[in-house]
C-alpha cells in the first residue's frame, strides 16, 4: 500500500468484458473465491452499448460506473495489451466519486510484431526475474 500512497482499499472491483461475456473467472476469483477481497468487491463498472466498438484506444465512454462517495478503489484485469480498458475504467470510477484508483494485472499478452515489443522480450530473456524489477522496461520499481 505504501508504494500506491493510499493507507487501504475500500472497494475492490474489476474490469468487465466489453465481449458480452457475463461470467467472467476474474469476476468469480475476486469476488467469491478470495477471501481478502470478498467482502470489498462490489460490481460497480457496465460497458457502454458501443465499448466493444472503441476497439483499443483509451476512452471514458467505454464504461459506466456505480456511485462512489471518494472510495479507495483496487481495479483488477486480467489482461494487459494496452492498459486502454484499464485507463477508460479508472476514468469511470473517477467520474463517479472514486478517491484513488490503483489497479493490479495479473496477465499481460505481448504482441511480438508491435512496436519495440519483440526487442523487449529478447532484452527480458536476458535477466534474471525479481518481483522488483519489471521485465519490460528494466529499472526497479520497488
Amino acid at each position: 500500500m505504501n508504494h500506491c500512497a493510499v493507507a487501504g482499499f475500500d472497494t475492490v472491483t474489476t474490469v468487465p468484458s466489453t465481449s458480452g461475456r457475463n461470467d467472467h473467472p476474474l469476476r468469480d476469483m475476486v469476488a467469491d473465491m478470495v477471501g481478502v477481497t470478498r467482502d470489498r468487491y462490489r460490481d460497480l463498472l457496465t460497458p457502454t452499448p458501443h465499448a466493444s466498438a472503441l476497439g483499443r484506444t483509451a476512452s471514458a465512454e467505454r464504461y459506466t460506473s456505480s456511485a462512489l462517495w471518494g472510495e479507495n478503489v483496487l481495479l483488477i484485469d486480467d489482461t494487459w495489451t494496452t492498459g486502454n480498458h484499464v485507463q477508460s475504467a479508472s476514468t469511470a470510477l473517477k467520474a463517479a466519486g472514486a478517491g484513488s484508483v490503483a489497479t493490479v494485472v495479473l496477465g499481460r499478452h505481448l504482441n511480438i510484431n508491435y512496436g519495440d515489443t519483440a526487442t523487449y522480450v529478447e532484452q527480458a530473456k536476458l535477466r534474471r526475474f525479481t518481483w522488483g524489477l519489471c521485465a519490460i522496461r528494466p529499472w526497479s520499481h520497488a
